[in-house]
């Protein structure tokens, strides 16, 4: 009899557990050869991240408000690039918290460095990400974040179940994503009911879309670790 129970709680135990994508298929092969190069030009995406056209870049204040962080506060900014909510975030969390700066080019992470210590931002980590896993640790964040993302994941449940671990429970997870419409359909890789019902299938769930001042074309999605 203990025996059966013991498998129940094993076989629930599984069915419980968020996807980790074992045997998950690249969604996106190519989307990342240009960060992933050794030519890879930081000064001129620098320049195209902080264009005042560009949307998120534009409405970041706004982005940083509508989170809400808190003094303290442990946040990943997954796909930093070159810093530019990695900075604010710093200034939100205060020198107490922690900033995870995040992304797979090591070029970015390098200039990212060098900038934090130039401005003496010393709650600013720098995190060296992966395909399949964003390589945090365990429990060590009270909040996630991406912003112009989501759709560069090449194995997106994979990648969602890393963060999911790396969330303590209860752990908010922000998206921010651009719309898959118009001019966009063959930049972004899946819409907005797909991002939600992929990032939900690594268990995680929707809380509400955010809003945000100042953005048309992009969304902010909050989600809650289950």
């Amino acid at each position: 009899m203990r025996t059966i129970s013991r498998i129940a709680v094993i076989f629930l135990t599984l069915a419980a557990a968020p996807c980790v994508g074992a045997q998950e298929t690249n969604v996106a092969p190519t989307i990342n050869q240009n960060f992933k190069s050794a030519d890879l030009d930081v000064e001129g995406w620098a320049t195209r991240f902080t264009g005042e056209s560009r949307e998120v870049f534009h409405a970041r204040n706004d982005v940083v408000k509508a989170i809400g962080l808190k003094p303290g506060d442990a946040i990943a900014d997954i796909g930093a690039g070159t810093g530019l909510y990695t900075r604010l975030f710093a200034g939100a969390v205060g020198p107490t918290g922690t900033v995870y700066a995040n992304d797979i080019a090591p070029q970015f992470l390098a200039y990212i460095a060098a900038n934090a210590a130039r401005d003496g931002l010393k709650n600013v980590q720098t995190v060296q990400g992966g395909d399949r896993s964003a390589n945090l640790k365990d429990a060590s964040l009270d909040v996630a974040f991406s912003s112009d993302v989501y759709h560069h994941f090449e194995y997106p449940m994979t990648m969602n179940a890393s963060i999911h671990r790396a969330l303590k429970p209860g752990g908010r997870l922000y998206v921010l994503e651009m719309e898959k419409s118009g001019t966009q359909t063959a930049h972004v890789r899946a819409p907005k009911d797909v991002v939600i019902a992929e990032i939900e299938k690594s268990g995680f769930k929707l809380v509400e879309q955010v809003k945000v001042p100042g953005l048309k074309d992009n969304y902010l999605l909050q989600f809650r670790k289950t």
